[in-house]
C-alpha cells in the first residue's frame, strides 16, 4: 500500500511537470513566432511626460504598455492596418540607422528621454536614445510612431468608457 502511494504521487507530479513543460512550450513557440520590427519608448520626467512602451511586430500587431499621462495605464495588443504598417516601414526606411549615434543628449536634467531600437531580421540592429536634437529623419519616425501610438491608446480608451 505504501508503494502504490509513492507510485501515485510520482506519476501525478510527473504528469503536472509535463503539462507544465508543455504549457511553456506553447507560449514560447507563440513568442518565437513573433518577429520584432521596432521598439518604442518615451521615458518619464517630473512633469507630464507621457511614459509608455511599444514593440512593432513584422505582422502588424503592437504590445503596448501604459505608464503615465497617456490614454490608457495597461497592457494593450493592437493590430495595425496595412495602410498604418506600410507607413511605419517606410518611415523605418527613411532612418539610415547606420548613421544614427547611440544617444542624443541634453544638459538639462529631467529629460524624458525617447528610446527607439530598430531590429533586422528579427534582431536589434541599432538602440538610440534621444532626449534632445538628432537627424530629422528619426525625429519625424518618432513623432509619427508617438501619434500613431496615441490616436490608438485614445480609441481604446474611448471603448472602455463605461455605457452611460
Amino acid at each position: 500500500m505504501h508503494t502504490l502511494s509513492i507510485l501515485l504521487k510520482l506519476s501525478l507530479g510527473l504528469g503536472f511537470l509535463l503539462m507544465a513543460s508543455c504549457s511553456a512550450t506553447q507560449k514560447g513557440s507563440v513568442q518565437a513566432s513573433a518577429i520584432p520590427l521596432l521598439h518604442f519608448q518615451k521615458t518619464p520626467c517630473l512633469g507630464t511626460c507621457p511614459s509608455y512602451e511599444a514593440t512593432f511586430l513584422e505582422d502588424g500587431s503592437v504590445r503596448y504598455i501604459g505608464y503615465s499621462h497617456v490614454p490608457v495605464i495597461d497592457t494593450v495588443t493592437f493590430t495595425l492596418t496595412a495602410q498604418q504598417l506600410n507607413e511605419l516601414q517606410q518611415g523605418i526606411a527613411q532612418v539610415d540607422i547606420s548613421s544614427l549615434r547611440d544617444t542624443y543628449l541634453t544638459n538639462w536634467s529631467d529629460m524624458p528621454a525617447t528610446i527607439t531600437a530598430f531590429y533586422k531580421s528579427g534582431k536589434e540592429a541599432k538602440r538610440v536614445k534621444q532626449e534632445e536634437g538628432g537627424p530629422k529623419a528619426l525625429l519625424d519616425l518618432q513623432d509619427g510612431v508617438h501619434g500613431l501610438l496615441m490616436s490608438l491608446a485614445e480609441a481604446e480608451a474611448k471603448k472602455r468608457l463605461p455605457i452611460r
